[in-house]
């Protein structure tokens, strides 16, 4: 090495050195103010600690680690100990938008403090719209607001014409300008010719500039061509899931090759007997229907049909620029729906976390592109499953495919242990209600039921916590099993009430005749005598047969009515023959 690169090296080293210990320098700055905030709280010296915590959690200075955390939620406290609320929430607000992992402290702080962090936290997680392209920044200083008051301040480098940025409650300003706003939370609606709209949802703070940054994606970006959608609808696919004594299922499909392949989730088919598919006005299939691949950690599967396509959706290798996408859909499987929506540009797992909610009446199935390629599957809401795992399971299902090994729906519902069977529960008294809750492992938590009886309840096969309440009594639990494609009965009787002081004399007959019940109170020794003169209607002895002066406990048994004679009576007490 020469002596000048030699040199060069060196410097590049000091250089970095320097770097370092800047870094270091400003960290430990940052938190020594922290540390001595928290000590002028612990003093009582509030407004020393409410100074140094306003410089300190200034984001650019260091990283938004516990001691930041702390600090941020120390601040809130001194807030609402001087009446100054709202802006404490603001500033927690903001705490958790820079740091969504903040962990509230509910042991250092007052109830109230925790109880408006837990909600900032909460209001802190709802989605934005326009978060995909707005960057957020701040400059701790905010020249020319009134005390009290923050800046909102709009830039917007990429977008070729003046974005205008509506603060509700505040005012409009255009990319370039700023505004004086009082500390809170505000909706900020965002607008530009030729772009589409967007709104975001920030904090503005006292003596500290909001910078907003907008990066709005042309309206000629977000929109699919007429003949594309058209293209992709007619690859989608309605599917008729029939399970075991439940209604039939509508769920959407769509082709991924053009020998039959179809994409559609795992869910959408679980535990089905049969898949039913009307592939022309005149041909339905069903007993060819096959299932070639599954995943059910992905919630992806393939079926086969017995067709031959000309074309089908071709998987895109990259997400579109645009963040756009379509999630496709057969409404009440039969009218083809498409909602526009963004996802994230570089996901991190298998999941897609959609911008927007897709309606379950869509029946969504596939998520494409502005050119028609299949970049996910929906699942539910706002989830897709990711391109990556899409291919992976067509791969499977071609590879299986090839080697015929295939199954019917019936076959894989058995395989996963997710075939249906049904238990018709039935019970002896009208209001009676129950609950069923899945115990098995392969079973979801969707099956869960509740309701009146009678009941068919009808689910993947395995045991179940059957919890039961009849009228007036207090709920019991039973175990039932459900067998796969088997309909069995379930009858529940309730339990007998005896009223208080009452119980059934051993060996007593049973009531015949429908009349109504004679009770026969017997007292111990003479109970024949006082028992004809309860039946005569005259007054029996206030003595009993055993030499006391007090009454036997009596005890209330029932005799037939009215088929016994009033002799027959006296041989049963007296224990005759009758």
């Amino acid at each position: 090495m020469s002596l000048g690169a030699l040199r060069r090296s060196l410097g590049i080293v000091a250089l970095s050195t320097c770097l370092v210990s800047a870094v270091a320098h400003t960290q430990q700055t940052r938190n020594d103010r922290l540390r001595a905030a928290f000590q002028a709280y612990d003093d009582l010296d509030a407004a020393q600690a409410q100074t140094l915590l306003r410089a300190a959690l200034n984001p650019a200075e260091g990283p938004a680690d516990s001691l930041w955390q702390r600090g941020v939620q120390l601040l809130a406290q001194i807030l609402v100990e001087e009446n100054r609320e709202a802006e404490a929430r603001a500033w927690l607000r903001w705490g958790f938008r820079v740091a969504p992992a903040m962990v509230v402290d509910t042991v250092a702080f007052l109830p109230q403090v925790v109880t408006a962090a837990r909600e900032a936290q909460a209001a802190s997680r709802q989605p934005n719209p326009g978060d995909p392209v707005t960057r957020t920044s701040w400059e701790w200083s905010a020249p020319g607001a009134p005390a009290g008051q923050g800046r909102v301040r709009v830039t917007s480098p990429r977008v070729t014409v003046p974005v205008n940025a509506l603060v509700q409650g505040v005012g409009v300003v255009q990319s370039g300008g700023a505004i004086n706003a009082p500390a809170g939370t505000y909706g900020i609606q965002v607008a530009a010719e030729g772009y589409l709209p967007t709104s975001v949802t920030r904090e503005v703070l006292p003596g500290i500039t909001t910078v907003l940054e907008f990066n709005l994606v042309s309206a000629a970006a977000a929109t699919i061509a007429e003949a594309v959608r058209s293209r992709a609808f007619g690859q989608l696919v309605p599917l008729n899931v029939q399970r075991y004594q439940s209604p039939a299922a509508c769920a959407t499909g769509a082709y991924v090759s053009r020998d039959g392949l179809v994409i559609t989730t795992y869910q959408a088919i679980r535990g089905s007997d049969a898949i039913e598919v009307q592939l022309a006005p005149d041909r339905t299939v069903r007993d060819d229907v096959r299932v070639a691949a599954w995943d059910t950690a992905s919630n992806l599967a393939v079926i086969q049909l017995p067709v031959v396509r000309t074309d089908s959706l071709v998987a895109a290798t990259q997400y579109p620029a645009s963040g756009y996408a379509w999630a496709l859909g057969l409404r009440d499987c039969r009218t083809a729906a498409d909602t526009r929506t963004r996802i994230p540009a570089v996901p991190t797992t298998a999941r897609l976390e959609l911008a927007d909610s897709v309606s379950p009446q869509e029946n969504a199935g596939p998520v494409i592109d502005s050119e028609g390629r299949l970049v996910g599957v929906h699942v539910s809401g706002r989830q897709a499953v990711a391109f990556s795992a899409v291919r992976a399971v067509i791969e499977q299902a071609r590879q299986r495919a090839a080697q015929r090994q295939t199954l019917t729906p019936a076959q894989l519902a058995l395989q996963m242990r997710h075939a249906y069977g049904a238990v018709a529960i039935t019970a002896d008294v009208t209001g009676t209600t129950a609950r069923i809750t899945p115990l098995e492992s392969w079973q979801w938590p969707e099956t869960a039921r509740s309701g009146p009886l009678p009941l068919t309840f009808a689910g993947p096969m395995g045991r179940y916590q059957l919890e039961v309440t009849f009228p007036g009594q207090a709920a019991r639990r039973q175990e039932f099993t459900v067998r796969a494609g088997a309909l069995e009965r379930l009858a529940l009787r309730a339990t007998p009430v005896v009223a208080e002081g009452e119980r059934q004399v051993p060996g007593a007959q049973p009531r015949r005749g429908g009349g109504a019940p004679i009770p026969l109170i017997v007292l111990g020794a003479g109970g024949a005598a006082a028992g004809a003169f309860l039946l005569l209607g005259k007054k029996a002895p206030q003595n009993g047969g055993n030499g006391g002066n007090g009454d036997t406990g009596g005890i209330t048994v029932t005799v037939p009515n009215p088929s016994v004679s009033l002799p027959g009576l006296f041989r049963l007490l007296l224990g005759l023959p009758q």
